[in-house]
């Protein structure tokens, strides 16, 4: 079973209330997970610099990305500055420490749709310093400014993975295939590796339907969401090791709330919690 955020959360609330949670708890929801994705990313940068292991469970995969061109200048304005890039923007990430100036450990992987080529990160000023016989001229290269992204090609899409300040910024990628009867009503579907009969119809590969009050299918084919990059939500897996979620638990309990760290919790179920009850 995977960590979740509210794993965290259910965890953080048990103990800050001595397993006594009720509706009437003043800790706020909103600033819970905040405050998670806060002590995470202080978590992240300790210990990367303590071992120089970039852990791939911290990982965020923002799955395609869209870009739109633009010029060197970043200005529609400016005509002669003609070169190909193109921009998109993208969630904060976590800026890891590192010795080298053309290393960015925020951003792990950028690469083309179809996975052939690898974005590597230059410097944006170093682009037209390049001479265009050079066999850099070859390379495909990114550039990051704060949440902007650059990349010296015209491109639409390229697929990014990122090690995510705040995970809930970005997507979870349900590329399973969706399980005859488990079909929902308005939901969109593509149909993939053969043909499906859904609700009498026969759709083949590459056909897409809407779902209906029906939630089964039958074929060959496989039946996949047709967008399949949801919304992150937080019973979705959260982008931490298991060591690292009971970390962040004692940091929020022992700094924020003020629990000491070996104080043991009562949660021995006493006449004491027949007094509350009653």
């Amino acid at each position: 079973m995977s960590i979740t955020q509210k794993n965290i959360i259910d965890d953080i609330k048990n103990l800050a209330s001595k397993f006594n949670v009720t509706d009437e708890s003043r800790l706020n929801n909103n600033w819970l997970p905040f405050k998670i994705d806060e002590v995470r990313a202080q978590l992240i940068v300790q210990q990367y610099k303590d071992t120089d292991i970039l852990d791939q469970s911290w990982l965020t995969d923002l799955g395609l990305v869209n870009f739109h061109k633009v010029n060197l200048a970043d200005d529609v304005a400016v005509s002669y500055c003609g070169c190909p890039i193109s921009k998109t923007y993208i969630p904060q990430v976590i800026t890891l420490p590192t010795k080298s100036p053309n290393q960015d450990l925020g951003i792990q992987m950028i690469m083309s749709v179809c996975g052939k080529t690898s974005y590597y990160n230059r410097p944006l000023t170093q682009w037209r310093q390049i001479p265009s016989d050079h066999p850099y001229q070859l390379f495909p290269f990114y550039y990051r400014v704060n949440t902007a992204l650059y990349v010296n090609r015209s491109i639409e899409q390229l697929r990014v993975v990122a090690l995510l300040l705040r995970p809930e910024d970005g997507y979870y990628i349900l590329s399973t295939p969706v399980a005859s009867g488990s079909i929902v009503s308005g939901t969109e579907y593509i149909v993939k590796f053969g043909q499906v009969i859904y609700d009498s119809v026969v759709y083949n590969e590459e056909d897409t339907f809407t779902g209906t009050s029906a939630t089964t299918f039958t074929g060959a084919g496989k039946v996949y969401l047709e967008n399949q990059k949801v919304a992150y939500r937080d019973t979705y897996p959260y982008p931490i090791s298991a060591d690292m979620a009971r970390q962040i638990t004692i940091e929020i309990c022992t700094k924020e709330f003020g629990i000491e760290r070996g104080q043991i919790t009562d949660v021995r179920n006493d006449s004491k919690d027949d007094i509350q009850k009653g």
